[in-house]
């Protein structure tokens, strides 16, 4: 049974401090006469008071505090102060109880007795293993010359291959097992190991530092061709250089421009997403198929047939421009957002020269989807022709 002996505490001191202190105030600090006696009486009454308050279940706050240190010893009956478990049940029944450093004292000791206790194990399994006859005895290898060790270690490991790192561990080990790492054989053994290890691990830094590099070369290769290449005005030009030949009828000059600069920022917005998804196709590639694209009827119209339309609406506009119909098409001919060519479009992308092969998506007459070879696209221009 845990005792309060064992426990010697800061909470029982308290206690004591507080009947010390009583008494010392009961004492009549040099004062003579009746001074003294009303001092006197004063004390007397004061302790009195303690002593009633006692009797009642009164409780200072350091008999309170004592009170939850002992029943937290009292919570662990079984105490064995030479098990180091039994100190972790204590240091464990201490922290709950809110005696923190306490309860770490106890965990401390409690690491201290079990590092003990793996010492005594490990001697005695040391010493058991100078009884095991599986090799010689230390006594025997002292005794036993160099030359006599150097020539056992070689026997020992004789016939094993060690061309790789991993079959001079394997001898390695055996040497080990067998008591020999002061031979010479084992000695050189371990160098020729390290020098082994060390070239390998110098061609695989070589390998790594080539493959990182040519992996960096690849990323500025690729950030470089991913470039946009059609800057803000740059695509009102392109627009404004198709319109040569093909101009927006019913707009003159500045409603001619406004409509270049509407279409020219189609193609620069579209050459940045290109850019940003560094996909398939390049902005350099793409800017070679927007004129193609303008150049369908869904897209682009110069003369619209309403020009001559009678409806106000209509006087003013005798051309026809579909933005939707401009993004459509180029996804379609980069096989982006999901789009592909249908089976009734395909001899007009091909005509057009919008087919890439292994990019457009096309749909098959089984329905399937997918991009074809230059082969046979080769074919279907043949067939188209």
């Amino acid at each position: 049974m845990a005792t309060t002996g064992l426990f010697g505490n800061k909470y029982q001191q308290a206690v004591d401090n507080e009947a010390i202190q009583r008494r010392q105030l009961s004492a009549t600090g040099g004062l003579t006469g009746w001074e003294a006696i009303t001092q006197g009486m004063a004390n007397i009454g004061s302790e009195f008071g303690h002593q009633s308050g006692q009797l009642f279940g009164g409780r200072t706050a350091a008999q309170v505090q004592q009170d939850k240190y002992q029943a937290v010893i009292d919570s662990v009956p079984d105490f064995d102060p030479t098990d180091s478990s039994s100190y972790q049940k204590m240091s464990s029944a201490m922290w709950q109880g809110g005696f923190y450093d306490e309860g770490m004292a106890l965990l401390t000791q409690s690491r201290a007795m079990q590092l003990d206790d793996a010492k005594i194990e490990l001697y005695k399994a040391q010493a058991q293993d100078e009884l095991t006859v599986d090799g010689p005895s230390p006594t025997e290898q002292i005794a036993m010359t160099k030359d006599e060790r150097r020539a056992a270690a070689a026997e020992l490991v004789q016939g094993m291959p060690r061309t790789t790192v991993d079959e001079m561990k394997a001898v390695s080990k055996v040497l080990e097992d067998g008591g020999y790492t002061d031979t010479a054989e084992y000695k050189n053994l371990r160098t020729n190991m390290q020098s082994m290890i060390n070239t390998e691990l110098t061609v695989q830094k070589e390998l790594t530092t080539n493959e990182e590099q040519a992996a960096k070369v690849e990323e500025q290769q690729t950030t470089l061709a991913m470039k946009p290449v059609v800057e803000v005005g740059k695509g009102s030009a392109l627009v404004r250089g198709y319109f040569l030949d093909n101009a927006p009828a019913g707009l003159g000059t500045e409603d001619t421009d406004a409509l270049a600069k509407s279409i020219g920022g189609v193609i620069e917005t579209y050459d940045n997403a290109l850019s940003t998804a560094r996909g398939d196709v390049t902005p350099g590639q793409a800017s070679t198929y927007y004129e193609k694209i303008l150049g369908m009827p869904e897209v682009y119209t110069p003369n619209a047939e309403n020009f001559t339309s009678i409806n106000p609406k209509d006087w003013f506009k005798g051309y026809e421009f579909s933005r939707e119909n401009f993004i459509t098409a180029l996804d379609k001919t980069f096989g982006r957002s999901g789009e592909f060519v249908a089976p009734d479009e395909i001899e007009n992308y091909i005509k057009r020269g919008l087919i890439i092969p292994g990019v457009t998506r096309i749909e098959g007459a089984n329905g399937e989807v997918g991009t074809i070879t230059q082969d046979l696209l080769n074919q279907l221009i043949q067939a188209v022709q």
